[in-house]
């Protein structure tokens, strides 16, 4: 037996999927002005903040990045006086 429905919720499809597209293009046009000064190179907009780490900035832009393999080791010494002080509290 074929059943027959009166479409009621097709049409509640297309009319949430209106609204979905209209909530999107309204965010899409939200954000567009800082996209656009984003891709711009040179753009005032397009230079990152230091968020107060300014030793990080400097870094990056003297090229003088830190050598990966020391931090490690210093990051090893680190866990290994963590976990000595963490054996004399038990």
């Amino acid at each position: 037996m074929k059943r027959q429905g009166s479409g009621f919720g097709f049409v509640v499809l297309i009319v949430v999927v209106v609204v979905v597209l209209l909530l999107a293009t309204k965010a899409w046009k939200a954000v567009m002005p800082t996209a656009t000064q984003a891709i711009h190179p040179g753009a005032a907009g397009a230079a990152v903040s230091d968020h107060g780490q300014k030793e990080a900035g400097q870094a990056i832009r003297s090229g003088s990045l830190p050598d990966l393999k020391k931090m490690g080791q210093n990051t090893d010494t680190h866990v290994q006086q963590v976990n000595e002080a963490a054996k004399g509290q038990d």
